[in-house]
């Protein structure tokens, strides 16, 4: 499927690549019978008490005192110490682990640039969820997600998007020193801790991870087929090692980069993996590293309550300061193909390197990062000019009530793009700013209320400035 290059760009900034993984389970409530908010602040964004849960495995410290839904056992702990001449013990959860969430987005045109005023994507998103434990070393988690989104404002698309991964935990040496994740990895890690995507508040991805680098317009280029670097911060297929303390976690990764549909844009069929790479030796690396002051440990240390699922009735609270850095290198295939047939293929070596800051205090969170990029040859032969990109954001939301939390967001993204390149417009520079407010109706019914407004680059984004979003996300 051919689309347009102003639909590409509205793809990245309506957020119609799948969310990367909500964790907001309600799993977890049944099997613990406790509320969302022991976990979340406003779901999907989590606590400290929900991100020390998220390391472990899905798992409290002392867990079993706590849970009221008793897994089944897969052989008799006596059985360990016969090992290696008896099977070890586990369990599995007694009922299947299943959440269901589902998203309803209602678009308003505010300023009479798109041809619907209004637009109805009832629903946009249907999410089954699976997350659980395998005895004390092993997790797991999976998602389907059914997607209906709009592209270019005029046209409904709709497939279907997976991931799932196994994890191992304290495979060797000291405790939470190494974990293992296999699979679908990255979710909780490509990107800066003060800003993931899928622990946001907003009805819309940062547009630092988002992004992608622009495309070349076949039309003006005279091109019959150009595949550019898809390359953006989200989940991959791969092998991720992660360790966390109570001021420090870190994670390193191995994925097959070079992903077959980049996360703007629309799949050609159905179903997809997201995140699955091309067949190449060459595979991309990444490392993060967070490091916290004040407030509950990562491992959640310095409770002052012994019992996690106590009722807190300033569940949000954790005055702390973290620190968070990010680092991605790679290489992608590009490929440019001729109307008369001739071919031209090369590699696009590329990395990134970001930091980000969030600071807590009472009921305010302020943040703010910083992401720089360089990109070899990422138009191939069409240019041998390198890419340097500059992203940033800052934001601020704050509790007026447990149930109200308004939101404000800047984020700006300038491309030192080549400006000799047919069917390539080299000014891509945007600078937009996010108010909204999130209001949870119930621990887990949700509803957003956002607009964006654009001091440069709107023309390029043509339909998304001053849009008011209103999103309803309910979680079962």
């Amino acid at each position: 499927m051919k689309i347009p290059f102003r639909a590409v760009i509205s793809l990245i900034l309506l957020g119609l690549a799948v969310r990367q993984d909500s964790q907001a389970l309600p799993s977890f409530s049944r099997k613990y019978g406790t509320s969302c908010v022991t976990c979340h602040e406003a779901f999907p964004r989590r606590n400290m008490v929900g991100e020390a849960f998220r390391l472990n495995g899905y798992r409290f410290a002392d867990d079993e005192a706590y849970v009221k839904t008793p897994p089944v056992e897969m052989g008799d702990e006596a059985y360990n110490r016969l090992w290696p001449n008896a099977l070890w013990s586990s369990d599995i959860p007694a009922s299947f682990p299943m959440s269901v969430i589902m998203k309803f987005l209602l678009e308003a045109d505010l300023d009479g640039s798109r041809d619907a005023e209004v637009l109805f994507l009832f629903p946009e998103e249907i999410e089954l969820v699976w997350a659980g434990t395998l005895g004390n070393n092993f997790s797991f988690y999976g998602d389907i997600i059914f997607v209906q989104k709009d592209v270019d404002y005029s046209e409904i698309e709709s497939w279907a998007q997976l991931k799932a991964r196994v994890s191992i935990h304290d495979i060797v040496g000291p405790e939470n020193l190494f974990n293992l994740n296999i699979g679908s990895v990255g979710m909780q890690t490509l990107g800066l801790y003060p800003a993931l995507a899928e622990n946001n508040l907003s009805t819309h991805y940062y547009q630092y991870t988002s992004w992608t680098m622009p495309r070349v317009s076949l039309s003006e280029s005279g091109l019959a087929d150009f595949r550019g670097n898809p390359f953006s911060l989200q989940p991959q297929v791969g092998l991720e090692l992660y360790g966390f303390g109570s001021r420090w976690k870190y994670a390193a990764g191995v994925v097959s980069g070079d992903v077959l549909v980049a996360s703007d844009e629309v799949p050609d069929s159905d179903v997809i993996f997201m995140g699955t790479g091309r067949s190449r030796g060459a595979k991309d690396g990444y490392a993060s590293l967070s490091y916290k002051l004040g407030g509950l440990g990562f491992d959640g240390s310095g409770s002052e309550v012994s019992d996690p699922l106590k009722a807190n009735p300033q569940f949000w609270r954790d005055d702390s300061l973290i620190a968070s850095l990010l680092g991605y290198v790679g290489t992608a295939e590009i490929r440019t193909e001729t109307l008369d047939g001739s071919t031209w293929t090369g590699d696009d070596f590329f990395w990134r390197v970001g930091a980000g800051l969030q600071q807590k205090y009472r009921d305010l969170t302020v943040a703010a990062g910083y992401m720089y990029g360089h990109n070899d040859r990422p138009y191939g032969n069409l240019s041998r000019e390198t890419v340097d990109s500059h992203a940033c954001f800052a934001e601020a939301s704050y509790f007026v009530y447990p149930w109200l939390i308004p939101y404000a967001r800047y984020e700006a993204l300038f491309l030192d793009l080549p400006e000799n390149v047919a069917g390539l417009n080299s000014d891509h520079d945007t600078q937009r700013v996010m108010f909204g407010v999130k209001a949870l109706v119930r621990a887990n019914i949700a509803l957003t209320l956002e607009t964006t407004i654009f001091t440069e680059g709107e023309e390029v984004q043509e339909g998304f400035d001053s849009t008011l979003m209103l999103l309803l996300s309910v979680a079962l």
